[in-house]
């Protein structure tokens, strides 16, 4: 019976793939399935000042969803992977483990990312959670490169704390929280990059996401950020990916290969830039909710507060909303690769060759 009840979830899961991959294929203006994945911002907290996030120009008064808020919005979607997160540090939430606890009890595959700098009784409750992935913004492999972009010096903090979940693992006989290393990259830490492939080997984690920054809210501070060598960034990429293929380190540097002259506009002067031609997917089958439960189209809307509200969850249904005028507006306008925000205007989404990248990444739990 067990048997039964878990192949046909396996089944259940795999049959939403399929209608999103027919979504996003087709992108009907009208969409009948929910989301599969959803990205909640359960705080606007925060205990870093990093110089690649514009949150120090937008919060000015940082509030945490309530555990109460966070389930009314859940329940009507009820998605298959959800990442809880968004412009702060998920763990200053004091009731993240409460929301952590909901969504497992609903078969949910839960991430998110952290700066990994809490005391070490958090910590151990990242594993007791049963946390599906943990992606740590780590930005550096040296306590100088470290302090230079996150504002602090907290780097062997993380470490300890990584060293501490590993050593829970093992006592437990679990693989999860699976571990991530996010690298926000730029002009500061891009030569540590082949350096945190060993980081990662050493410490058993499975994955490094190699972030290209949204300068949306930080277009002052692009001269700190950027003026990176186009024939550095080139080696830099080669050599890490060649590194983490002989240790089994999975990145999605391949993407940056193939988008590699997009990325790189975007760290160019504003009036510099050249629009890409790509479609964006994210219509069809994720959405963000910032932490007063306004639905945007996608997690990059983090930087515009008030940009493209879509509609907000807890003044009306998630159902009335998904596809209300505004969501077909923007659905019709994405099909032509109409950007009238400057937030998707120097974007570059995954086009439909990344699709595959985007179902490995849920797949993997990612």
């Amino acid at each position: 019976m067990k048997f039964t009840c878990v192949v046909q979830k396996i089944m259940n899961r795999y049959r939403q793939y399929a209608v999103t991959a027919k979504n996003m294929l087709t992108k009907p203006v009208i969409v009948n399935s929910l989301p599969m994945h959803i990205q909640i911002e359960v705080t606007t907290y925060c205990n870093m000042n990093c110089l690649s996030c514009g949150r120090r120009h937008i919060v000015s008064h940082p509030k945490n969803m309530t555990y109460d808020d966070f389930v009314h919005i859940y329940d009507q979607i009820r998605p298959q992977n959800i990442n809880l997160s968004g412009i702060g540090e998920p763990l200053l939430n004091p009731e993240i483990f409460r929301m952590i606890e909901y969504c497992k009890s609903n078969d949910a595959i839960v991430n998110f990312p952290t700066n990994l700098t809490m005391p070490p009784p958090v910590v151990e409750k990242l594993v007791h959670a049963k946390l599906d992935q943990l992606k740590i913004s780590i930005d550096a492999v040296t306590r100088e490169t470290y302090r230079e972009v996150k504002g602090a010096d907290k780097f062997d903090r993380v470490i300890q704390n990584i060293r501490l979940i590993n050593s829970i693992k093992a006592e437990m006989g679990v693989h999860h929280p699976d571990l991530r290393f996010n690298f926000a990259l730029q002009k500061y830490n891009v030569h540590e990059l082949p350096r945190l492939v060993n980081l990662a080997c050493e410490m058993g984690v499975s994955t490094i996401y190699v972030q290209d920054l949204n300068y949306f809210s930080v277009e002052d501070d692009k001269p700190k950020l950027c003026g990176i060598d186009k024939k550095t960034l080139r080696k830099v990429l080669n050599d890490s990916e060649r590194l983490a293929k002989n240790c089994g380190i999975k990145t999605n540097i391949a993407n940056w290969r193939r988008n590699f002259e997009r990325f790189y506009n975007k760290m160019l002067p504003k009036d510099q830039y050249v629009p890409n031609n790509n479609k964006c997917n994210f219509p069809w089958f994720s959405i963000f909710i910032d932490v007063e439960g306004n639905v945007k189209p996608c997690p990059v809307f983090v930087f515009a507060q008030k940009g493209e509200i879509l509609g907000n969850c807890m003044k009306e249904s998630f159902a009335s909303i998904w596809n209300n005028d505004r969501y077909q507006r923007i659905r019709n306008e994405f099909k032509d690769n109409i950007r009238r925000n400057d937030i998707c205007k120097y974007c570059v989404p995954p086009n439909i060759l990344d699709i595959n990248l985007i179902f490995r990444k849920m797949l993997l739990r990612g």
